[in-house]
């Protein structure tokens, strides 16, 4: 074997004449015990040892026996067992490219060396006699070397090599036996193992303590001395680890990696599993484990269904201890099932979240809660229903929810207003509900249906309280209705005295003009402008009144619209031509009568076309009619200052113009529009705009038109 110190010479055991000196006899009862040793024995090193000792036996003469088996990681051929004077330790490891126990293993074939001395291979050790080294196989595979030593050159004949060679055959049918023995109870005892995890982890449902055992049971599955558990943070698109078992001096929970990242980065992004022999000196690692104690890495990814749910990693600090495919086949079995676990803890961590904020949101709701059954059986309230009823929630568990909360009166249609919400249609209105006390509740009452997983297992009702909103829109609506009926009452009283005053200030410019008297004209002139202006500022206000107090009446009827643009462009014209503007007129041959009322459509355009005459200067105004989608379109356009967007939005409101210089510099009181818009909608119609800084703005009205007569042009 070449690999003993050594010592003094000793003398070889005496021999029999026969080969090794020994009676045929004597060695066949030494084989036989060697071959009843070798199958007692149940486990590979038992075997080698069985065969060392086996072949140590005086009968067949050897002085030293060793059985090396090979590393497959390393190439290296271990000594598992040894018999002799002298004996070697167990665990001595031979180099490849040493010894002459090295040449079995390169052509499978036995070799013997009469004296070993004289070979090149030969490394100085106490043996300086003969060598027989004989090929150990399991299924054909080279496994190991019987090695056979005497101290004498020469020693060994045929005889001796049909011994060797049937014993190292029978060592080799012995450990392939062994093996197999050993992977089956290894396998039972993985399986086990893992039946044992699953189980623990299935049986957990609080997310961070399973992620925390699921990391323990790996370590401990595949005895380790570190490991690490990371889920993949999609919405980051990072690994976050949530779990460390002794990994670096600081505990590492917490700690975020990029996909592509270190180890667990990597495989990450690769989707497949990762063995890595020497961590730091691996190119990949990352920053954050420069100062790590562990060498060998062993990392799986975590999926379901080809989704990422993350990493895990476990570890070794033993600088020999190198990962190989049964280490990767235990982390690939136990991946799979972690990343089950893991999810389905983490669905339920995120259910009992959801659930828990939802519950709270109900418990601190303002709102009345309640929950039904499907027979209009109370489930649940919520705090807040209970101090609007006046009900503890046991008084009202069970109970029919339009009997406990409804008056005789209202109760079928309360009762309907359940089936519908049952019947997966939304209720929304206004009603009142009967405290315990009998006193009654103004309520929003809003019902939905509650389904889950398709199924209709009841209904959830919310009542709001709006007896102080209701109160507070009665008042409102009454202070209203109280000023639009006292304004809309005082359109005698106040029109009077205006109208007398502007017909006075004609009567007197009359006067004036007939004497020749310019100084007083002007100011008759200033009194007759202020009164008509003042008229027109009451008789808006008194028809925005009118309309807000549901005073004002619509006398719609048929409208022919060739002598309605005919009266609005006489009364337009002097306002056209005041500011140097022009009207142009475009006119639908097709369209003749439209569905309004006269008065107020005459009203309407006039206020448009006014107002585009007073925002253009030297510019175009088009009145434009036609047939549209069954409307009849009216659209006042200008070629004037335009409108922001901002300004084009609140441009109907009332008191409202586009800005405060616009009303400073062109006057007006901001209820045109307004009043405009109310009469189109009162007419069925609409009225809208387009407009835009510098270049303008175009109005439109669309009202509904009236169908020709039979037999008649439209």
């Amino acid at each position: 074997m070449n690999r003993r110190p050594a010592p003094a010479p000793r003398q070889s055991r005496k021999r029999a004449p026969s080969a090794h000196g020994a009676t045929t006899a004597a060695r066949e009862a030494a084989l036989l015990r060697l071959s009843t040793a070798v199958a007692a024995a149940e486990t590979e090193r038992g075997i080698c040892r069985a065969v060392a000792e086996g072949l140590c036996d005086e009968a067949l003469g050897y002085d030293f026996i060793a059985l090396l088996l090979v590393d497959e990681a390393t190439g290296e051929r271990e000594l598992v067992a040894s018999a002799g004077p002298g004996e070697v330790p167990v665990g001595l490891r031979i180099q490849p490219g040493l010894g002459l126990s090295e040449r079995p293993l390169l052509d499978g074939r036995l070799h013997y060396t009469p004296q070993v001395t004289h070979d090149t291979r030969y490394l100085p050790t106490r043996n300086q006699g003969s060598e027989a080294d004989v090929p150990l196989r399991v299924n054909d595979r080279l496994v190991g070397v019987l090695v056979v030593e005497s101290n004498r050159s020469e020693a060994f004949g045929p005889d001796d090599f049909q011994i060797l060679t049937a014993a190292a055959d029978q060592a080799g049918i012995a450990i392939g036996r062994a093996r197999l023995l050993a992977a089956a109870q290894q396998r039972a005892a993985e399986e086990e193992a893992l039946r044992a995890t699953m189980a623990d982890l299935s049986a957990r449902l609080e997310l961070s303590s399973l992620l925390q055992a699921a990391l323990n049971r790996a370590v401990a599955l595949l005895k380790v001395s570190h490991g690490e558990l990371a889920i993949y943070d999609q919405a980051a698109e990072e690994l976050v680890v949530v779990a460390s078992h002794n990994v670096g001096k600081t505990d590492t929970t917490g700690t975020r990696m990029k996909i592509g990242e270190g180890a667990m980065g990597h495989v990450a992004r690769t989707r497949e599993p990762l063995i890595i022999d020497g961590y730091g000196a691996w190119s990949g690692r990352s920053a954050q484990y420069a100062q790590v104690e562990f060498h060998g890495v062993l990392v799986a990814p975590l999926l379901i269904g080809g989704q990422l749910v993350g990493t895990i990693a476990v570890m070794d600090k033993d600088p020999q201890r190198r990962f190989g495919a049964a280490d990767l086949r235990l982390l690939n079995l136990f991946a799979p099932q972690a990343a089950v676990a893991i999810e389905n803890a983490r669905l339920y961590t995120a259910s009992r979240q959801q659930r828990q904020y939802f519950e709270e949101l109900v418990l601190n709701s303002p709102v009345a809660i309640v929950t039904l059954d499907t027979e209009h059986r109370v489930v649940s309230c919520n705090p807040a229903f209970e101090r609007m009823y006046g009900y503890a929630e046991a008084e009202v568990l069970g109970r029919n929810i339009d009997a406990l909360i409804t008056t005789d009166e209202m109760r079928s249609q309360a009762e309907a207003y359940t089936r519908q919400a049952l019947a997966e249609r939304p209720v929304k209105v206004m009603s009142q509900r009967c405290r315990k006390d009998g006193t009654l509740v103004d309520v929003e009452v809003l019902g939905v249906p509650v389904v889950v997983d398709g199924r209709r297992v009841g209904a959830m009702a919310l009542y709001h309280d709006v007896t102080e909103l209701l109160r507070a829109r009665r008042d409102a609506e009454a202070a209203n209705s109280a000023k639009s009926q006292f304004l809309a009452s005082m359109s005698h009283e106040l029109r009077t005295p205006l109208n007398a005053i502007i017909g006075y200030s004609e009567l007197l410019r009359e006067v004036a003009a007939e004497r020749s008297d310019a100084e007083l004209g002007g100011d008759l002139e200033k009194i007759h402008t202020a009164g008509t202006h003042l008229l027109a500022l009451i008789n808006d206000i008194l028809d925005l009144s009118k309309i807000e107090a549901g005073r004002m009446e619509m006398e719609i009827g048929t409208v022919v619209v060739a002598e309605l643009l005919g009266e609005v462009t006489a009364t337009v014209g002097p306002l056209v031509a005041r500011n140097g503007n022009r009207l142009a007129l475009e006119t639908a041959a097709a369209l003749s009568t439209v569905q309004a009322d006269h008065t107020r459509l005459r009203q309407v355009l006039l206020n448009l076309l006014s107002n585009a005459c007073k925002f253009t200067t030297d510019g175009t105004i088009t009145l434009r009619t036609d047939r549209e989608d069954g409307t009849v379109l009216f659209c006042v356009r200008d070629t004037g200052i335009g409108m922001t967007p901002e300004q084009a939005a609140k441009v109907f409101e009332a008191f409202q113009q586009a800005e405060s210089t616009t009303a400073r510099r062109y006057g007006g009181t901001g209820l045109g529009l307004t009043i405009s818009r109310r009469f189109c909608e009162m007419m069925g119609g609409t009225l809208s705009v387009t407009s835009a800084p510098g270049e303008g703005s175009a109005f439109t009205v669309r009202l509904p038109a009236v169908p020709p007569a039979e037999g008649t042009a439209p």
